[in-house]
């Protein structure tokens, strides 16, 4: 006698051609036909999900990539190749960086337009991996657990947190998802619409985020896997043939991409990871994942400037593996095709993390990368297909019939009233879990100053904005580091700010920021001091339209350095300042006064020069150096 789970995941039917009639594609074209209970359930996930994730977009902010790529957004034009297929770190994504530059646009230096995205981005997600889940499970109550597990997954928070890692993760997982939904519903139903949409997919997604080149591998996987229940062997071959239109147009999109990207990248930037940097970041990539397979980690590490890293408890690490592996092997015995999903899940991890391994095992802390949770986005929505098929899946000898195309798993859910609860129960337990990870990991995040710095130099910056002109300095080192030169400077990044000083190489108020953000009296520290001149009462005396090499007492190196110039001048006026090859205007006063200018090189003179109806004036001491607060 057939059990509920022996109802077939695709029942029987015809092929329908592409063209017109009644269009018999299952959940993503037909109304709901699920209970009103199992529709609270889905939408009261879904509410909370949103919920959630509009907390955690309050409490972040702009960091570290963010800021770069805001930058590099505002200097170039918009649809420059400068701009679009710039690689960083070997990611190639013209897709992702348009649509950082347009939100940049919106309101520069803000967080809430990226928010905003985020937002949108998940939601859209969210409903994608629901309309594949109903495609594979039908309208069932076991379908409310997968689903949980995907909208409260901890592998999701890693990348959701951070703009720059979230713009590439989010259109994969809604790639991924609506791939295979056009797949299946290809496979179904024959309709050519499906290997146009599929395709475009592809195509899109591959813009957004290099991993997407496993999408076509994962899709065909998947419909090989449907297609052998009930037969033997994995039914590549009819696979190949069903499904034959979608797949050759995933290669074409892939092989253009292919071009693109090895045109884009430096071959340098990928594969230069020796074999045991692969190895260790790939067995670090493969066990990360464990401890969220229960909701985990609970804890997590790493303070300011990193992101959180996971900490789990041993004995959580433990719990998942031997539930992991229960599952596994139960499920395997028991259900027809089980064992063949688990070894899709398990050959994308793998492919996945090994593609994490060549693009980042290079940088030496490759190990310690997949522990923040940004690598696995497609992994989630992979992890829900397979929950929610194996819970479907005929059961081994019981006489089902073989898969077959056009229709969704069915709809009438005859599992009892324990199952039903049971699915309830572990739905509720991986939640809370989820929720508490989730909370820990925002905390961490809170201890991050990059938002409490911005606010505090747009309001001091507003302050001073009628005051002189401020010399250029690497904003603080936590906030973005010097890897990231030249957008790092203060000039760059906050040039957008719509009340600020003016910027400039030379000016009579030398200030700079200080740690936390604040505009605040600078000096230059001792340093090569100009030598005394030859003039008793001038020092270095600079005719009108004339030059004169001030000997510096010792020679500098080539570096940032800023001049400090006492001087006496008879008239207001502009003179130049050089250091090697360096040259730069500054404006000077009639008196006596002090002007520092910064300057890019190294010699062992200044060359001091006044227009040709410029100022006579004297240089009576000076010092170049680093400059320091006072």
């Amino acid at each position: 006698m057939a059990h509920a789970g022996d109802v077939p995941v695709l029942e029987r039917a015809r092929v329908v051609p592409d063209g017109p009639g009644p269009d018999r594609s299952g959940a993503g074209s037909r109304r709901w036909r699920g209970s009103r209970l199992l529709l609270a359930g889905v939408v009261l996930l879904l509410l909370l999900q949103l919920a959630v994730r509009i907390w955690m977009v309050s409490r972040r902010g702009l960091y570290g990539d963010d800021l770069h790529y805001g930058v590099r957004a505002l200097e170039l034009p918009l649809f420059s190749a400068d701009l679009l297929l710039e690689q960083h770190g070997g990611h190639f994504m013209p897709g992702a960086l348009l649509m950082d530059a347009l939100l940049t646009r919106v309101a520069p230096l803000e967080w809430w337009p990226l928010a905003a995205a985020l937002i949108v981005l998940q939601a859209v997600a969210s409903l994608v991996v629901l309309r594949l889940l109903r495609l594979l499970v039908g309208d069932r109550a076991v379908l409310l657990l997968p689903f949980a597990v995907y909208l409260f997954s901890p592998l999701n928070l890693g990348f959701f947190a951070w703009w720059s890692a979230a713009m590439n993760s989010l259109p994969l997982q809604i790639g991924l998802a609506w791939v295979l939904g056009d797949a299946v519903q290809f496979l179904r139903t024959g309709r050519r619409r499906y290997v146009v949409t599929g395709t475009v997919a592809v195509a899109v997604t591959l813009l957004f985020y290099e991993r997407a080149v496993l999408v076509p591998l994962v899709a065909f996987g998947l419909v090989a896997v449907l297609l052998s229940v009930g037969r033997p062997g994995m039914a590549l071959g009819e696979a190949w043939r069903r499904c034959r239109p979608l797949w050759l147009g995933c290669l074409g999109v892939v092989a253009v991409w292919l071009w693109a990207f090895t045109s884009s990248v430096p071959s340098e930037v990928v594969g230069s990871a020796t074999v045991s940097q692969v190895a260790g970041t790939t067995q670090a990539t493969l066990r990360a994942p464990l401890s969220s397979l229960l909701g985990g980690p609970w804890a997590w590490t790493s303070g300011p400037p990193d992101t959180p890293h996971i900490a789990p408890p041993g004995a959580l690490v433990v719990a998942a593996v031997l539930a992991l592996g229960v599952l596994v092997v139960w499920t395997s015995v028991r259900r027809e095709g089980a064992g063949a999903l688990w070894m899709l899940l398990g050959g994308y991890l793998l492919a996945g993390a090994v593609l994490v391994a060549l693009g980042r095992g290079i940088f030496g802390t490759g190990e310690l990368l997949p522990l923040t949770y940004r690598y696995h986005a497609g992994e989630v929505v992979l992890l829900a297909v397979v929950l929610g098929l194996v819970a479907v899946l005929p059961r081994r000898g019981s006489g089902a019939a073989p898969l077959d195309v056009d229709e969704p798993a069915r709809t009438d859910d005859r599992h009892g009233t324990p199952a039903r609860v049971a699915v309830l129960v572990l739905t509720g337990a991986f939640l809370v879990s989820s929720l508490v990870s989730t909370v820990t990991y925002v905390d961490l995040w809170g201890e991050h100053r990059t938002t409490d710095y911005l606010a505090t130099v747009e309001a001091s910056m507003a302050g001073a904005a009628d005051g002189e002109p401020l010399l250029d300095q690497p904003v603080a080192e936590d906030v973005l580091n010097g890897l990231f030169y030249p957008s790092n400077q203060m000039f760059r990044l906050f040039e957008p700010l719509p009340q600020r000083p003016e910027f400039a190489e030379a000016t009579h108020d030398l200030r700079m920021l200080d740690d936390a953000g604040q505009l605040r009296p600078a000096r230059v520290e001792p340093g090569i001091e100009l030598a005394d001149g030859p003039e008793p009462s001038c020092g270095w005396a600079v005719p009108s339209g004339g030059t004169v090499s001030a000997a510096l007492d010792g020679p500098v190196f080539d570096w940032v350095w800023t001049a400090e110039l006492a001087y006496e001048a008879d008239r207001d006026g502009v003179i130049t300042v050089s250091l090697g090859s360096d040259s730069v205007s500054a404006p000077v006063r009639q008196g006596q006064h002090t002007v520092y200018v910064r300057l890019v090189g190294g010699g062992d003179a200044l060359v001091v020069g006044s227009e040709a109806d410029g100022p006579d004036l004297c240089l009576s001491s000076g010092v170049v150096g680093n400059i320091a607060l006072r």
